[in-house]
């Protein structure tokens, strides 16, 4: 056998054993899914913003926001919104954005996750203001 076949046959062998433990190991425990199961089965969002397994956002027709900080989720109204602020972590020197909603439900903040985009939480954290009357 040469060289190359041995090789074709080593690496597929490791992403076959990849693709099967993520199947069989990861089923309802993705981001996506984490989130999913804290939003009500009838919210259709005008506009959300998932990142990893923390969401915002909002249905007008029934006056909804929700919020998910995995493992945490709450769905209130805007106006039940008590305040809304940007923070910033360092780690390593690499500084993550998040949006810190304070709500009255336990565990009374959720932050949102958006990675290294100050941009993308300022646009939101205005939204959200204008949405909640701040």
């Amino acid at each position: 056998m040469s060289d190359a076949a041995l090789l074709v046959i080593v690496f597929g062998s490791v992403i076959v054993g990849i693709w099967l433990s993520y199947k069989l190991f990861m089923r309802g425990d993705t981001d996506k899914e984490r989130v999913a199961k804290h939003l009500p089965k009838d919210f259709k969002p005008e506009w959300g913003v998932r990142h990893g397994d923390t969401y915002v956002g909002y249905e007008p027709k029934t006056d909804r926001l929700a919020l998910v900080d995995y493992p945490h989720g709450t769905v209130v109204r805007p106006a039940d919104v008590h305040s809304i602020e940007a923070s910033d972590e360092s780690i390593l020197g690499i500084v993550h954005r998040w949006l810190v909603v304070t709500v009255p439900r336990k565990p009374g903040q959720f932050r949102v996750w958006f990675g290294l985009r100050a941009a993308e939480r300022n646009a939101v954290m205005e939204k959200l203001k204008a949405l909640c009357g701040r």
